[in-house]
């Protein structure tokens, strides 16, 4: 019986708690997405299956990825200990957040806290001083996201800058720094990624507005639901359009974004049946917003990370297939 519960505690502190299952999959795919133009561009823009075996048994991409999940799992835990007084006025979130129902004490949120705070500094450190410089600013930022007083989530625009700078841009953005792969490709696909942590932001914001608005100010609480969904599938379409003709300019003239980067379109495409439906939510009521996010933005609502998985890990099998077989 004792056994079952450390068990239980176990699942509640390093699992629930650290939203691990949400994310995991998409991360993983960018840190690899991060380090293989990388080895393309040191080897003299050439790859081979020697080029790839090197990468995977490489201690800079093992460190990385230490980096990237240590990191993140301090950000979801301290994200659900910081926001459980309002957590606790939903009815779903409530149910969700291990410190609202009792299964985590705030002693074991400090200590998971603590623990992967050094996990990714003491590993950032044995990469160079440029990431672990980038990882004590990012732990910052994900600490008062959510924690007083700065607390950026309940800041009107700062909600969203911070979260498109860093929340889900990190495990890309870690790898270009810690390997000064600083090219304009590279910062394209950063700037998508910006674009797309923004969306996911103000459709969080979308989606918890009753209750949000209740215990906080943040921009969508000020501009509006419907107007918040309108920035939101600007930001796609501008997503979707400026990438289809950054590589039809390429294509035909050389200057834009290369093929090497399909993955962007792959994505958008990915999201096509979502933003047509959220376009339809214009046209509802506003307590339809809650139910039809959850269902349909995956990743955010907790209960879509199958579907995320089979998604996220279709689209990027496709790419690499691709990739190898045809583009290079």
């Amino acid at each position: 019986m004792e056994n079952n519960t450390s068990k239980s505690r176990f699942k509640s502190i390093l699992l629930d708690l650290s939203r691990i299952r949400e994310w995991w999959v998409l991360s993983l795919a960018f840190i690899l997405f991060a380090f293989l133009p990388h080895m393309y561009r040191i080897n003299n823009d050439t790859f081979s299956l020697g080029i790839l075996l090197d990468m995977l048994t490489s201690s800079e991409l093992y460190l990385s990825i230490i980096v990237v999940f240590a990191a993140q799992i301090f950000l979801f835990a301290g994200n659900d200990y910081f926001d459980r007084h309002v957590d606790a006025l939903d009815e779903k979130k409530c149910l969700r957040n291990s410190m609202c129902n009792g299964n985590v004490s705030g002693r074991e949120v400090g200590v998971l806290l603590v623990a992967t705070a050094a996990i990714s500094l003491a590993a950032a450190m044995l990469l160079n001083i440029q990431a672990f410089i980038f990882t004590c600013f990012t732990l910052f930022v994900f600490y008062f996201y959510t924690s007083k007083p700065l607390r950026f989530k309940s800041k009107v625009g700062l909600d969203v800058l911070s979260h498109a700078a860093l929340i889900n841009t990190f495990p890309y953005l870690f790898c270009i720094i810690a390997t000064w792969d600083i090219y304009h490709e590279t910062m394209f696909l950063l700037a998508v990624l910006v674009i797309r942590s923004a969306m996911a932001q103000l459709l969080q914001e979308i989606r918890d507005y009753e209750v949000d608005k209740r215990v906080e100010t943040n921009t969508v609480v000020v501009i509006g639901q419907k107007r918040a969904l309108k920035i939101v599938l600007f930001l796609y379409l501008t997503m979707f359009a400026g990438t289809m003709i950054l590589m039809l300019t390429y294509q035909l003239f050389g200057v834009g974004i290369s093929l090497f980067y399909l993955i962007i379109l792959f994505l958008c495409v990915n999201y096509i049946p979502t933003f047509l439906k959220l376009r339809n939510l214009m046209d509802r009521d506003v307590m339809d917003y809650r139910k039809f996010i959850d269902a349909l933005w995956v990743g955010q609502g907790r209960t879509e990370h199958y579907s995320m998985g089979i998604r996220y890990g279709g689209s990027f099998s496709l790419y690499l297939s691709l990739v190898y077989f045809i583009l290079i």
